[in-house]
């Protein structure tokens, strides 16, 4: 089921920036931080530049930090540092409750993942694109669609997409959800995997090579998450280059999806590339063709 409209965003809205996942290299952080101020009103905790190994501080610190921007009335939104790792070790303890009640638009991907199937899971939207530290170097372009992203999640594009399945089935309708792979797979067999029903599923990834998508895939159909969806796409799969075998990426999707049932679409802009463009997961969207929409 589609999620309502969240709460509505604006310029001068008041927007919660958090690191619920890894450090981050401060002065990247701070140019980023620098443009969403030209348009809203910033708040961050003093301790959000703690660094604690991998992360952005303990879990407690985290924890805290995300669970006080979804109950602070005043916060319109929140926006995530960056990825890395972490937000998965912080789904047992944050309760769905209050995200729900809050109807606020969380902003990231990558590791942000995982928080995106909490918000699922409490049927609110949430928005798959770039975060602080990768607004710094975003283009005027981009920054655009994150500003229209956040602010009118009512309005709908058309993509023109690749068509991986031989075409069984024409089209497809259903909320949008997903996010990175390996997130995604790392919570299969845990009661935090978002609601895929019904669902055209997104995933995108970085740094993995074929052989370890195959497996991640496979884990994916095994668990019986391909037979609930009503269509894929595809975002960008970086740093995926074939091994000494010479299977490819574009190998690997050909043999899990060539006989799907569903529509399967690839080569959206968005993942772990410059232009990362915006998706809003939890809106309804659709597949007609090789036209994707939401």
């Amino acid at each position: 089921m589609q999620a309502p409209l969240p709460r509505p965003v604006g310029p001068g809205a008041r927007l919660a920036v958090i690191a619920p996942s890894g450090s981050f290299d401060a002065e990247t952080f701070d140019e980023g931080l620098a443009w969403v101020r030209t348009r809203y009103e910033v708040t961050l905790r003093p301790d959000i530049y703690t660094r604690s190994g991998y992360f952005a501080g303990d879990d407690a610190r985290r924890l805290a930090e995300l669970t006080d921007a979804i109950a602070d009335p005043s916060i319109d939104a929140i926006v995530c540092a960056r990825g890395g790792y972490g937000a998965t070790r912080l789904l047992p303890v944050l309760s769905l409750g209050p995200i729900s009640m809050a109807n606020k638009t969380l902003v990231g991907f990558s590791d942000i993942t995982a928080l995106h199937a909490a918000w699922a899971r409490a049927g609110v939207r949430s928005l798959h694109a770039p975060m602080i530290a990768a607004l710094a170097r975003a283009d005027e372009g981009l920054r655009a669609l994150w500003i229209s992203a956040l602010e009118e999640p009512e309005q709908s594009s058309t993509w023109e997409l690749t068509r991986l399945d031989r075409g069984q089935v024409g089209s497809a309708s259903g909320p949008v959800r997903g996010g990175n792979l390996a997130v995604l797979t790392a919570l299969v067999g845990t009661p935090y995997f978002p609601p895929l029903d019904g669902a055209i599923l997104f995933l995108e990834d970085v740094g993995e090579r074929p052989y370890r998508i195959d497996r991640m895939l496979v884990t994916l159909r095994q668990a019986g998450v391909f037979s609930k969806l009503v269509g894929i796409v595809l975002g960008a799969f970086t740093e995926s280059e074939p091994g000494k075998d010479g299977v490819t990426i574009e190998d690997v999707f050909a043999d899990h999806f060539g006989d799907a049932l569903y529509p399967v679409l690839s080569s959206f802009p968005a993942g772990h590339v410059d232009h990362n463009e915006p998706i809003c997961l939890g809106a309804p969207a659709r597949i007609e063709g090789t036209q994707f929409s939401f």
